[in-house]
């Protein structure tokens, strides 16, 4: 695939990630994907690494948690070779009533045309400030 695929593919993955929709979202994650969310592992829930089965448990928590759904907005792509670097925000509104809003950096590698590995740089305060506090 070329960059301008892996950039896609991306997106495609976050729309389905956003609908809810495991299974689409499934179709561009390798069997043995790791998505490392960084912070310091075991201060908050979802620092840590989790496999293809953790993420779709995080898709339903998600949706649990903000029925409205999830908006992801793309701040913008960087790509180069089976890399693709992506900066998003989010905005989400729980059920307490609580606004979720926060800033990432995505690290995306690929592979065969599946998702391979994510690393996810976030304001994890801002994660325990609303989900955890």
């Amino acid at each position: 695939m070329n960059t301008e695929e892996n950039k896609q593919l991306v997106r495609e993955f976050w729309e389905s990630f956003t609908a809810a929709d495991i299974e689409k979202a499934f179709t561009y994650l390798d069997d043995n994907v790791v998505w490392r969310s960084m912070g310091v592992e075991g201060e908050l829930p979802v620092s840590g690494e989790m496999d293809k089965n953790g993420i779709g448990e995080l898709i339903k928590n998600v949706k649990v948690a903000i029925p409205k759904g999830l908006e992801l907005k793309m701040l913008g792509f960087t790509a180069e070779d089976n890399r693709v670097a992506n900066e998003v925000e989010s905005y989400g509104e729980l059920t307490n009533g609580k606004i979720y809003k926060n800033l990432y950096h995505f690290f995306i590698e690929i592979s065969n045309g599946k998702i391979i590995k994510i690393k996810e740089y976030m304001d994890t305060i801002h994660v325990k400030k609303i989900f955890v506090d």
